[in-house]
């Protein structure tokens, strides 16, 4: 699985930094000031990534001291921590993680305002920790320029492709979106997060989300991507890739994500259907339960054409943004408030 992770990330980092391969939305030295359009199904928002992590303090130290992000406040979320407006939660190895991974099944890209700083930083975190961090630095441009990293957190676990975020009035509009601490710290945004599958599941994942979420996936260079966005201040995608050395699912330990869709019909439609074919799991088992909480959750994502095939593990928390912890400001302009859906 590693050495095939290192070559899709090897393949994404050429298409990130090439300028010929650059995806629509990479500006590179072009000024640009918002995200394009996304597609009109995209969801709303890519809202947070929980992992167990043996060392709990070492990890927010990294994700804090050396990416940049922010901390959470909430006694609740002890190690939670905020990149823009996606969570990590940190969630300490022990009997109530038990059901978590460790690792997430490939890598994750995030956008910062300064990857010169962003190396510093890295770098101090790798001194006090006594631990690799940082794992390649990219200089295209020039031997004192920082055009990306890919950084490891300090149980070698999970990556990190850094980018610095696009020149212009980008990070005064991804800002707006943002509430707390995390409006000004230095890591703006979880861009995409690359989830490797096994060979051959591709086409019944592709199915398993247009069927239950209604969602369509957009092909990449690499594998397919789910769309999320907010509006012309933040897009991001799920992206899903093939790996031919992946099994069909079985560990139970998997790792989870919190997604918003963009209203409370929104909600009910996939919970509906989620329910139908007995997926849904947790409290909310009633669409009067759901309705209350405004969330529902499932882990087995099955092959709609099949009805009984799992082809992925995954947990996925699904919200409408009426739900309590949205994370974005109530008077920020989104998909949501424009389209008079958000109550």
């Amino acid at each position: 699985v590693i050495s095939n992770l290192e070559w899709v990330m090897g393949r994404v980092m050429h298409g990130l930094l090439m300028p010929k391969a650059a995806p629509a939305w990479y500006a590179g030295s072009r000024r640009i000031t918002a995200f394009p359009e996304a597609p009109a199904e995209s969801l709303l928002l890519l809202a947070h990534v929980a992992l167990k992590v043996v060392n709990a303090e070492a990890a927010r130290r990294f994700f804090i001291d050396g990416l940049g992000a922010s901390k959470v406040l909430e006694a609740d979320c002890p190690y939670a921590v905020d990149i823009g407006a996606c969570r990590f939660q940190l969630v300490p190895a022990d009997k109530s993680s038990a059901h978590l991974a460790e690792a997430w099944p490939g890598h994750f890209y995030i956008w910062v305002e300064d990857t010169k700083k962003a190396l510093t930083r890295c770098r101090n975190v790798e001194t006090a920790l006594k631990t690799s961090i940082v794992e390649e630095v990219y200089n295209i441009k020039g031997d004192d320029a920082v055009d990306a990293l890919v950084v490891q957190d300090p149980s070698g676990n999970n990556r990190f492709i850094v980018n610095q975020v696009p020149v212009g009035g980008m990070v005064s509009s991804m800002r707006q979106v943002l509430k707390g601490s995390a409006k000004e710290a230095a890591a703006l945004a979880v861009i995409d997060v690359l989830h490797l599958v096994p060979a051959g599941a591709l086409p019944a994942v592709e199915r398993f989300y247009s069927h239950f979420l209604g969602t369509a996936l957009v092909a990449k260079k690499q594998g397919k991507a789910l769309n999320f966005s907010l509006g012309s201040a933040l897009n991001q995608t799920l992206t899903f890739v093939e790996d031919d050395s992946l099994e069909m699912p079985g560990s139970e330990d998997v790792p989870e994500v919190c997604m918003y869709v963009l209203s409370k019909e929104s909600l009910k439609a996939a919970f509906t259907k989620c329910a139908e074919a007995g997926i849904v799991e947790g409290p909310g088992k009633s669409w009067k339960e759901v309705e209350k909480r405004s969330e529902f959750q499932f882990t087995r994502c099955i092959d709609p054409a099949d009805g009984t095939k799992t082809v992925m593990k995954l947990s996925h928390i699904i919200r409408a943004p009426d739900h309590k912890d949205w994370p974005i400001p109530k008077d920020a302009a989104t998909r949501a408030t424009t389209t008079g859906v958000e109550s």
